[in-house]
């Protein structure tokens, strides 16, 4: 995923089973979606409010994702057995870390967790963020990961995110 040489954002994913026993492990450089690169100029630039969000949420969906998807295009989201999109705030709660990386400025979301409970949730093969947790907002950014995965009953998959500007 390396389209932009200018941003770098991180997901590291981990299944964790009900027992704490991490069970798999995925570290993966994302892909910054179009409307998502619309947004950053947008909001940075132009103070365009429009594209300016008060908030994140971290997504699954069992579907390939390309730079040219939006969120009403999405297809396969979960629903159900615990499954809800995960806030992630825009601000210190959310990105609590903010430091120099290798000379340039990083920040580290909050860990997000997604329990199945009642049953399982998926298959999913990919972790997105989003400005809602609809199709009225803005897709930023999203991994499809190596493998399609099930979130077994009472088993977790966490995600984290890091993005560097460079």
């Amino acid at each position: 995923m390396g389209k932009h040489s200018w941003f770098e954002g991180v997901w590291d994913i981990k299944y964790v089973r009900k027992d704490g026993e991490i069970l798999w492990r995925e570290e993966k450089r994302n892909a910054l979606a179009d409307v998502g690169e619309l947004a950053v100029l947008e909001s940075f630039f132009r103070g365009n409010a429009t594209y300016t969000p008060t908030q994140f949420y971290v997504r699954l969906c069992n579907d390939a994702l390309v730079s040219t998807d939006t969120l009403s295009s999405i297809l396969n989201e979960p629903s159900g057995n615990g499954y809800s999109g995960q806030l992630l705030e825009r601000s210190s709660v959310g990105f609590p870390l903010m430091a120099l990386s290798e000379g340039d400025y990083r920040t580290t979301s909050k860990e997000i967790t997604f329990t199945a409970s009642g049953g399982d949730i998926g298959p999913v093969n990919t972790v997105f963020l989003a400005t809602t947790n609809d199709t009225a907002g803005i897709l930023i950014s999203y991994l499809n990961l190596s493998l399609s995965r099930t979130v077994l009953d009472g088993d977790s998959m966490i995600a984290q995110y890091r993005i560097k500007l460079k």
